[in-house]
This record gives structure tokens, C-alpha cells and sequence, in this order.
């Protein structure tokens, strides 16, 4: 067991998914092509697949009905589940019944914008974007019950939803809808947990990091290694800094959801800056 399980186990026990997520993508990925004959599923990556129909080519990604199926052992309720997921991508839109109230902010790596499937036409999606650094991007998306969907600049354009405030926006919707913001902390480390899916995305919550601020002696420094990982510790702890380092490494090279081996300043005014060695 890892760092991160053994600290996890430690702090917060919880029943690993019982489902395998490569399997359970290649799953649904056969599922789908026999509810929708006429269009070609591809595998991707984990999680996260392309339909390519008449529309042109759609991202579908399982994160959300994933982590709700292994969530319960119970086979009658993890197909409803399963099943309502299906219902959602293959009828109308989940996204298209969505809110601005909906826009959540995600954090990714630039792994992620490049294993992004094309259009028929050569060109590449458009997303609302928010750049941080040259490690981590702000990718804005609507969470639905069965799904989060990365909608493109259409969505938000079709709903009036400006660039100006956006961030914002996306954080106070994220913050209603996580279950609530713990911290454990040990050995000069403290672990976020926020749900088990938008941890990362706590780096972007001002009002977190004002409340942190008293108890350190220097700046904060983050890893943010995996989408539902988020460590920090104090910059001025050199011993800590190291320690964090470290794991961040040994977390990303085995995460199913990997985002960023570096670490990160967190400074009062919401810049997030790469941590210069």
C-alpha cells in the first residue's frame, strides 16, 4: 500500500471500488455500440471514451457513473445506475438540461488537452479554458448526476455565461455541491478531502487557503498529484517540502487520474506558481 492509501486508510476509511476501470470502460464502451449502431466508440483512455456519429466526434467521460457504480455492491442498483447513465448519453444530452449553476472548475495537465480526440474536420475542441501555469489549466465543465461533462465555448454562449467571472462562478457552484472540506493532518503533511473526486480543484478556493494561512510560517506549497489528491504543507518546513515532493512523485506515477508530479505556491492573491527546486 501507498503513502497516500496508507494515509487515506489511516484517516478516512473507505471501501476501495470494487470495479476494475479499464474493464468497466471497455464495458460501456460495447454497451454503447450496441445502443447506438450506427456510431464508432473508441477507447481513449481510462475513463473516457469518443463517439463518432453523425454529429461529428463526442467525448464521453466516465468518471462520474464510474465512481457511483462502485460506490455500492448491490448488482440490481449499480446497473440502475449504469443504466441511467446510458439513458442520459444516448437520449438527449445531460449537458443540454444543465445550468449555469452547473459549471464546475477542473484541473488538468496538458497530457490532457493532447489525448483529446479531434472532430471529423481536423480541428481540436473548444473548451473554456483558464491557463494557471505552464503545468495546470482550468478546464470548465457542468456536473450533471451521472457525469461531468466537458461542454464547449457553444454551451456557455448558447447560455450567456461570460469569460469575465467565470472562475468565480464555477468555484461557489463547486463549493455548494461538495459534501464538505476536511483536513487531516500529520508529520508537517496535510491531505484534503473533499468528496473523492474534486480535490485538486480545492487549489482554487480562496477562502480555504485564507483559513489555512495562521498556520503557517511561510507560504503554502501544494501537490496536486492526482485529480482527487491534494497535499500541502508549510514552505517554510524544508523538511515537509521535501517530504511532499516526494510523494507528489510517487503518487502521480501511480494514479488512475494523474495530474502533476510538481509542486505548487499558493500565494494569497490566487496565483498558483510552479515551486523552483
Amino acid at each position: 500500500m501507498g503513502w497516500f492509501d496508507a494515509l487515506r486508510a489511516l484517516f478516512s476509511p473507505r471501501r476501495m471500488p470494487a470495479l476494475d476501470p479499464d474493464a468497466f470502460t471497455e464495458g460501456v464502451a460495447e454497451r454503447l455500440r450496441q445502443a447506438v449502431p450506427g456510431a464508432v466508440v473508441r477507447v481513449t483512455t481510462r475513463l473516457s471514451l469518443a463517439v463518432d456519429g453523425v454529429a461529428g466526434v463526442q467525448q464521453v467521460f466516465l468518471d462520474n457513473v464510474y465512481r457511483f457504480a462502485s460506490n455500492t455492491a448491490d448488482p440490481d442498483e449499480r446497473e440502475s445506475i449504469i443504466g441511467a447513465w446510458m439513458a442520459s448519453v444516448t437520449g438527449a444530452a445531460a449537458s443540454d438540461g444543465a445550468s449555469p449553476d452547473d459549471i464546475v472548475p477542473v484541473l488538468k495537465s496538458p497530457d490532457w488537452f493532447a489525448a483529446l480526440p479531434g472532430r471529423e474536420d481536423g480541428s481540436r475542441p473548444d473548451h473554456r479554458v483558464e491557463a494557471l501555469n505552464d503545468h495546470l489549466a482550468i478546464v470548465y465543465a457542468v456536473d450533471t448526476p451521472h457525469n461531468v461533462s466537458y461542454v464547449e465555448a457553444a454551451w456557455f454562449d448558447g447560455r450567456g455565461v461570460p469569460l469575465e467571472g467565470l472562475r468565480r462562478r464555477a468555484v461557489d457552484n463547486l463549493r455548494a455541491k461538495l459534501p464538505g472540506i476536511e483536513v487531516q493532518r500529520g508529520g508537517g503533511l496535510n491531505l484534503v478531502l473533499a468528496g473523492g473526486y474534486f480535490e485538486a480543484s480545492v487549489l482554487l478556493f480562496d477562502d480555504f487557503w485564507e483559513r489555512e494561512a495562521p498556520r503557517l510560517r511561510g507560504e503554502a506549497v501544494v501537490a496536486v498529484p492526482a485529480r482527487d489528491v491534494l497535499i500541502f504543507c508549510d514552505g517554510g518546513d524544508a523538511r515537509a517540502v521535501q517530504d511532499l515532493r516526494r510523494h507528489a512523485h510517487d503518487i502521480h506515477a501511480d494514479a488512475a487520474y494523474a495530474l502533476s508530479p510538481h509542486l505548487f505556491r499558493r500565494l494569497r492573491d490566487g496565483q498558483v506558481l510552479p515551486l523552483v527546486p
